[in-house]
């Protein structure tokens, strides 16, 4: 191992054989080099081929490029000294020791580890995804590893978003082309997992339903213009979205939904109370929630039940309700 000015020009950034990084951030990286330069020096592994592959420092040596820089301080590893297996390995604590990978780097570790360096399942679960700061489960396994079929653009919409792994390992069962269908839709939107679980349910179904693909289904609907209104805030757009594939999904169920709440609207309630019925009208039971601040608003609401019930509002209500 020897300690050297490697020029970057010597180095294949291109040979990916030990990186896990993904859609790195590297402005505070450039900051601390310029201000000091390179503290650690990078590893490299120097192969048969007189070619040298990066083992550790990927974002050192990305960093360096950017701002311009002609070497770098590398420890040079001989192919006799360091096995391509080591080198991974070494990589793979070096990164795992010091941050927190995202869930596309832990997937592409995973990856690799199993492909490459026929590691097991068994040793996967019981010895990296602690590494990796995940329980150990082999759902967590399959889920994590099934990234690998993300298409790029998604994956980096994935690590930018946050979003969970549940969803995005939903997401990667769908084809790339449906992926790309996707993606315009999912960019407009923050939803939580539940929500983000709950719409992509929602399209599988109505695509098996149908015999149509998820593309037909986007396109048909118009699932792009329902979320497309940059004045509209993202919950928003949430809900709208919700509704709409739930229209197409229960459009019976979504009817009754529409007509019930006109009927409640209709009762013209104060701010301060709420009726609240089984959404799926399975129970026949409905609530009323009330919130006060002050006497006066206890009266308001009394009021305007009492008229309710001179209009027949409420018998209305009930008897469309058990019909």
């Amino acid at each position: 191992m020897l300690l050297q000015y490697l020029p970057l020009s010597n180095i294949n950034i291109a040979d990916d054989s030990y990186r896990i990084t993904f859609a790195p951030r590297l402005e505070e990286l450039k900051r601390s080099i310029r201000a000091v330069g390179v503290i650690q020096p990078i590893n490299v592994r120097h192969t048969p081929e007189n070619t040298y592959q990066v083992v550790t420092g990927y974002k050192r040596v990305l960093a360096m490029q950017e701002l311009g820089r002609q070497s770098v301080p590398a420890l040079v590893h001989e192919p006799n000294d360091l096995s391509p297996t080591q080198a991974f390995l070494w990589n793979l604590h070096d990164n795992a020791a010091t941050r927190e990978l995202n869930i596309v780097e832990k997937s592409h570790a995973l990856s690799k580890l199993s492909q490459f360096y026929s590691v097991s399942e068994e040793e996967l679960v019981k010895q990296f995804l602690p590494l990796l700061g995940e329980e150990p489960s082999y759902k967590t396994l399959h889920q994590l590893m099934s990234l690998s079929q993300l298409t790029e653009p998604l994956k980096n919409h994935v690590v930018m978003c946050d979003v969970a792994l549940s969803s995005a390992s939903r997401i990667a069962e769908f084809s790339p082309a449906t992926q790309q269908e996707l993606l315009p839709v999912l960019t407009q939107i923050r939803p939580s997992s539940a929500k983000l679980n709950e719409l992509l349910t929602l399209i599988r179904e109505i695509s098996a339903r149908d015999a149509v693909s998820v593309e037909e289904i986007l396109q048909r609907y118009q699932i792009l213009q329902v979320v497309a209104d940059p004045g509209t805030t993202p919950t928003d757009k949430v809900r709208a979205l919700r509704q709409a594939l739930r229209g197409v999904r229960l459009p019976q169920l979504s009817e009754r939904q529409r007509q019930l709440a006109s009927l409640i609207d209709n009762l013209d309630l104060p701010d301060s109370a709420r009726l609240v019925a089984d959404p799926y009208f399975e129970n026949d039971k409905i609530k009323l929630e009330c919130q006060f601040s002050h006497p006066e608003e206890i009266g308001d609401l009394i009021k305007k039940i009492q008229e309710a019930f001179t209009k027949q509002q409420w018998h209305q209500i009930f008897e469309w309700y058990r019909a």
